[in-house]
C-alpha cells in the first residue's frame, strides 16, 4: 500500500510540498520518518486516496505533534507523543487514514 508523502527536513534544507507529494510505500515512511523526526520543526505528511492527511511534525522540546487537517471544520485533530507511538500510528494504516483509530486525538480551531 502507497501513500501519497510530503516533508520538509531543515537539516538538509530538503522538502516535497504538499500538493506535490510523491507516490511512497509505509516501509519507506517510516524510514523517513526515523530520520527526519528528530529536529524541531522538520515534518511529513502522508494522504490516502480519499485526500485525507495525517501530519507529523517535531515541536521544540522533542515531541512530536499528530495532525489531522479538518478543512470542513476550521481545525484539526491533534495530540502530542514522540516517535515511537507515531510509528506505530504509520504501521497500523491500511488501505486510508482512519483518524478515528488514533487514540487521544483533540480537536483545535484555527
Amino acid at each position: 500500500m502507497s501513500f501519497k508523502f510530503f516533508y520538509t527536513d531543515y537539516a538538509t534544507d530538503k522538502h516535497v510540498r504538499s500538493d506535490e507529494a510523491v507516490s511512497e510505500t509505509l516501509d519507506n515512511v517510516i524510514g523517513h520518518m526515523q530520520r527526519m523526526l528528530k529536529e524541531p520543526d522538520n515534518f511529513i505528511g502522508l494522504i490516502d486516496e480519499n485526500n485525507v492527511m495525517l501530519q507529523f511534525m517535531v515541536e521544540d522540546d522533542g515531541s512530536i505533534c499528530v495532525d489531522v487537517p479538518m478543512h470542513d471544520r476550521k481545525g484539526s485533530l491533534t495530540k502530542n507523543t514522540d516517535l515511537y507511538e507515531s510509528i506505530e500510528i504509520v504501521n497500523g494504516l491500511k488501505d486510508a487514514i482512519l483518524f478515528e483509530e488514533i487514540d487521544g486525538l483533540t480537536f483545535k480551531a484555527w
